[in-house]
Order: C-alpha cells, then structure tokens, then sequence
C-alpha cells in the first residue's frame, strides 16, 4: 500500500492525535483496582498501578488532588478511583489521571498475605521458641537470590568487607515470576547437603507487592521452616514484610543488613582477641604473685614452721645416725684387719718357704716327684730331688749310711 506525505504521521503527531480521542471518548471514568507499585514522588504527585487479575492500567494523581485525599493510598489497597483517561505522549502511555481515590476494600493479593500468615502462624512456624540463633563466626555462607541483582553484590561486597574469611556460596533462583518459588524452594532443600554451610541468607531487593510475592508462597515458607540451617530472610526494603520474614530465624531489613548481622567485623574481632589476651595475662600474671605470697605466707607459718623443725630434728638425727653407722664399720673393719694380719702371719711362719730357709730340704723322687718321707724310699727311688730355700738338685742314692 502506497502513502502521500499527507498520510504521514510524527510519533507526536500520532500520540497527539490519540490522546485526543482517548480523552474525547473517555472524558470521565471510575475504575475498580488493587494498588501497585506505589509513589509518591517528591513533588507531591502521586504514582501507581491500578491492577485486577488480569490487567493494569498506570495512574496519577496530581499533588493538588492528592492533597484532597480521605484516606493514604498504600500498596495493596482495593480503590475506586475517579478521573479521566489520557495518553502520557512522551512514552506513548495511556494512563488514569485522578482526582479522587476511595478505598474499596482489600485487595486480592493482601487478601491472600493475611489469610496465610494467620494459617501459618496458627499452626506454629512463626513461633519464637523454634527460631535458632546465628553462628557467632559463620566461615561458610550460601545465599539464595538471584545472580544479576543488586541484592547479591551487596551482600557479597558487605561479607567480604566485614568477614573475608568466610566462603560464600550463591545458588542463583529467580526472585519474581512463577519459577521464582518452585527455585527458592529447590535452593533452600539443597544447602543442607554442601558441606559445612553455617548460615543462609535468602531474598532480593525491593519492590511491589507482587514482585515480592514469591516471598509470601506457602511452599517458600514451609521450605524455610524446614531447612535444617539458620535462614535470615532479607526480602525488600526496610517497610517491606513478607511472609519469609516471619517463618526465618532473623527477618533482616535489607540484603546488606542481612550480612551485617550475619558476620562479625573482623577488625573488632582482632581488637577482641588482642583485648582478651592482655586481660589473660594480666590475669596469669596477678594469679602467679597471689600465689607467691600465699605460699611465702604458708612458708613461715607456724604449722608449717612445726613440720620444719621435725624435718629439720629428723634429718639431724639421720646424721648422727650415719656417723654411728660410719664409725662401727671402721672400727669393725679394723678388727677384721688385725685378725686377717694375724693368721696371715700364722699361715706365713708355716710356709714351706720359711721352713726351708731355716736350713730344712725337701726330698722327692726325682723320677715321680713325690715327697719322701723315709729312708727306704730313697733307696728304692735311686735318684732324688732335694729342695734347698734358694733351689733343688739332683742326687743318686748309693746305698745305706747308717
């Protein structure tokens, strides 16, 4: 199809035109919604979505209508809100611009919120006595939040800061959607089995209500209640609450608050130890002088003065007794000297030696060598050997002298 230059459009021509007709056909509207995504912006202007189940539609209200408001508008909230419909040319938007918001009721989604929080809380996963305190020095820490957000750097960089010691495991899950819940649930049921894990942190950052609905999920919930680690919950910002926050061990008001609290600072760590450690010494140091004056006391004490003098009296008489003892072996060995000097002068005065030095001879048969005590022997031995003091000879045996 073939257009003149007269069938030629600007997108602000266009945009133009269209508001013109959205505003022609809709001078005036009332719409029945749940408010999302709520601001109010510094200028006094007031931003939000208008939503059902299946649809939503962007509105304003101006700060001059704003100001005329019965009733605070809040995320959540099921209003009537009157006004007219025009197009934002500048983003090609077509949006409700309001001049009066009245509160309808509760909306769907914080329906649902309170209906399970009061089902969980009956039931007891909310309860304060089944909540576990946090490790005080956690070295292994998983974090169950999506990859690319901000939550997950801030936690990273605020552990790595506060705690570098500790090793940080991310299970990447989506944090909005409908495989956001199936994930965190998945997550939350795998930490137990990577070794050593201390503590988890699980959540995003902020946003609307349905951006954080995974967070409110009953399957999300119970799976926290279950999970055999210590969870902080950090979903949002510090208004924000879901129901994550109420069924964790600590519900922390930002992901970088979440590891604050987790961890300690590792400078007031040191600074603890260094403390602690002078305390001991000094501690040690005053022990040791108490007990060296108690025991200087207990050394001139006068019990103690009493048993010294029985060891002192004791070994006194032990020396005495050992001199006893010293000098009746003297005087023994002595004894035993003279009496040995005696019989060895006895057994000398027997020797053969001294009795052939005073002129005596033994005789022997030269032949046999034994001693001849008779005359006769000698004879019949023929030669003999006689032993003088100073030596022995031979001698042949003639005959009969007598």
């Amino acid at each position: 199809m073939l257009f003149v230059d007269d069938d030629l459009y600007s997108v602000s021509q266009l945009n133009a035109l269209v508001r013109g007709l959205v505003e022609e056909e809709f001078p005036e509207v009332a719409v029945l919604g749940e408010v999302s995504n709520f601001k109010r912006h510094s200028s006094g202007h007031l931003y939000f979505t208008l939503k059902d189940a299946s649809a939503q539609i962007r509105a304003v209200c101006f700060r001059t209508d704003a100001r005329r408001l019965a009733a605070d508008v809040a995320d959540g909230m099921q209003v009537v809100v009157r006004g007219r419909v025009t197009v934002y040319e500048a983003y090609g938007q077509y949006q409700v611009v309001a001049y009066d918001i009245a509160e309808a009721g509760e909306g769907e989604l914080e329906k649902a919120f309170r209906a399970l929080k009061a089902k969980l809380e009956e039931e007891g996963l909310f309860d304060a006595e089944r909540k576990r305190d946090l490790p005080a020095f956690p070295m292994r820490i998983a974090v169950v939040t999506s990859p690319t957000g901000a939550a997950v750097r801030d936690i990273v960089s605020t552990l790595a800061r506060r705690w570098p010691c500790a090793e940080v495991f991310v299970l990447p899950v989506h944090v909005q959607g409908d495989q956001a819940a199936p994930e965190i649930v998945h997550a939350l049921e795998l930490v137990p089995t990577i070794k050593g894990i201390d503590v988890v942190i699980v959540g995003r950052g902020g946003g609307s209500l349905e951006d954080l609905w995974a967070f409110n999920e009953e399957a999300v919930a119970r799976a926290i209640y279950s999970c055999e680690i210590p969870v902080i919950s950090a979903v949002g910002h510090e208004t924000d609450f879901t129901i994550a926050d109420f069924v964790a061990d600590i519900r922390a008001a930002t992901p970088t608050m979440a590891a604050e609290i987790m961890v300690p600072l590792r400078d007031e760590v040191l600074a603890d130890l260094d403390s602690a450690t002078d305390r001991l010494q000094r501690f040690v140091e005053t022990m040791i002088r108490l007990r060296s004056a108690r025991l200087r006391e207990l050394l001139h004490s006068y019990a103690l003065g009493r048993v010294r003098n029985q060891i002192e009296t004791l070994m006194q008489s032990l020396d005495h007794a050992t001199d006893r003892l010293q000098r009746s072996a003297e005087s023994l060995l002595k004894d035993r000297r003279a009496s040995l000097e005696t019989v060895t002068t006895k057994l000398q005065a027997l020797s053969p030696k001294e009795i052939l030095a005073r002129g005596y001879t033994i005789c022997a048969d030269a032949a046999s060598g034994a001693v001849l005590r008779r005359a006769g022997q000698a004879l019949d031995a023929k030669t003999v050997a006689i032993t003088f003091a100073d030596g022995s000879v031979r001698a042949d045996v003639k005959g009969d002298v007598s």
